[in-house]
């Protein structure tokens, strides 16, 4: 029995209907004037679906905030990356107590261990939480008995470890703005260190090798900040990837920012629909005429068969 889901002329915002509607389920989607935020209806069932007269877009502020929080990261790197090379120019000499080391931020793994460890539970709330009782549980413990104190830093270096590692993971898999923020702060003490190698030290060799390490980790947070701008840009497009929408209806249906890749889009009417930054399958055509996709992110040829056809 197919059950009648009524949202006509309703308004959501970062909303999903991936349960709702299931493949293989029975429920029937009026989606009639209603306007659609961000949704997600990837994977869904929406065979015969009306759309009609829908608006379709993205959650502006949510656009913007991920986008602000970005550039704060960007900003947060400088000074961070400024205050590592000066805090770690003192380091434990063997023996001679505290001495100046222009690089003492690169030789001590014990730093980046921290930060990346640091940085990747920041990503996660509840890691972050967790991470920082264990800390404080280990340097109680540690007060209570100097002998444990050993011990005690040897779990925390390897569970910081560990999270580095988690962190670089989420930079790389999850789109994590933090590791790009750690790879900025490594460029900035690098970028310092080749001034002070060159100006200050006249060590010309030392400033070519810290301005390569400057290079390096510039590329990796760029891909980190990239990686996480991508995500940004598709959590914020209402997605239709992997539906089955067949001879569902577009009908004067306003839609921008819509992901259609991967969706079964058979005999979907599209009369009268306007088209702004949305993607379909490569090769995807509205009519046997006209191509609409040469590419997943081209939509050019959609948006000029709309005007002719207006």
């Amino acid at each position: 029995m197919i059950n009648y889901v009524n949202y006509r002329y309703q308004d959501f915002d970062n909303h999903s209907f991936q349960n709702e509607f299931r493949l293989g389920g029975d429920n029937y989607a009026d989606f009639t004037g209603s306007r659609l935020k961000s949704c997600d209806f990837c994977g869904a069932n929406l065979v015969d679906a009306d759309f009609s007269e829908t608006a379709i877009g993205r959650d502006d502020k949510i656009f913007q905030s991920q986008i602000t929080q970005m550039v704060l990261h960007i900003i947060i790197g400088i000074p961070v990356g400024f205050m590592t090379w000066w805090v770690n120019q003192e380091v434990l000499g063997c023996g001679i107590g505290q001495t100046i080391d222009p690089y003492g931020w690169l030789t001590n793994p014990f730093t980046w261990i921290f930060a990346f460890a640091t940085m990747a539970t920041m990503s996660k709330r509840w890691l972050f939480l967790r991470y920082m009782a264990l800390i404080g549980l280990m340097v109680f413990v540690a007060m209570i008995s100097s002998q444990a104190a050993g011990v005690v830093g040897v779990c925390l270096l390897l569970v910081a470890f560990g999270l580095a590692i988690f962190g670089i993971y989420l930079g790389y898999k999850k789109g994590s703005i933090a590791v790009g923020t750690i790879w900025m702060t490594v460029g900035i003490s690098s970028a310092i260190s080749a001034g002070c190698s060159w100006l200050e030290y006249q060590e010309i060799h030392y400033a070519i090798l810290f301005a390569i390490l400057t290079i390096i980790p510039a590329i990796l947070a760029t891909r980190a900040f990239n990686l996480h701008f991508a995500k940004v840009k598709l959590s914020a497009m209402t997605s239709f990837n992997g539906a089955d929408i067949t001879n569902a209806r577009f009908v004067n249906a306003v839609l921008e920012n819509c992901d259609f890749l991967g969706a079964n889009l058979g005999g979907v009417d599209w009369h009268g629909a306007t088209f702004k930054n949305c993607k379909f399958p490569k090769g995807f055509s509205r009519d046997e005429q006209a191509v609409i996709a040469d590419a997943p992110d081209s939509n050019l040829s959609i948006e000029k068969l709309t005007a002719n056809k207006l």
